[in-house]
């Protein structure tokens, strides 16, 4: 987790997600906790964004679940083992954090074209004559 104030953290996470996209195209939606909070919602491109009014996050996820028409199309991303026990309950999927960060796809690297007359031995060849 970045060094900084809880604002500066949800910030690191949402541009996180935005960026690298484990959630492939699917809806994704992510919940913070603000008891003191009008329940406020908002958008981040494709990420939809929670603050709880008067209740926890664990709370708001749970309750969520429990009334989606078709809960087996959900996942719930979450470490917390009561929110695991409530989910697979359900039928939703759980994932943890780390399963769910693993999801990212890494980029392959870019195949380049060498350069013509090169080849792999001309190449040690080189390397040789600098530092043998």
């Amino acid at each position: 987790m970045p060094a900084g104030t809880w604002e500066q953290k949800r910030h690191a996470l949402l541009q996180r997600l935005a960026r690298e996209a484990p959630h492939g195209n699917n809806q994704i939606t992510v919940v913070f906790d603000s008891r003191e909070g009008s329940g406020d919602r908002s958008q981040l491109g494709s990420i939809e964004v929670v603050f709880t009014s008067g209740e926890t996050a664990d709370d708001w996820i749970s309750h969520e679940v429990r009334r989606a028409s078709n809960p087996l199309i959900l996942v719930v991303v979450s470490d917390d083992q009561g929110v695991r026990l409530l989910v697979r309950g359900t039928g939703a999927k759980w994932l943890s954090n780390e399963d769910f960060w693993r999801q990212v796809k890494v980029p392959k690297a870019q195949h380049t074209t060498p350069e013509p007359g090169m080849n792999s031995e001309s190449i040690t060849d080189e390397f040789k004559k600098k530092w043998l």
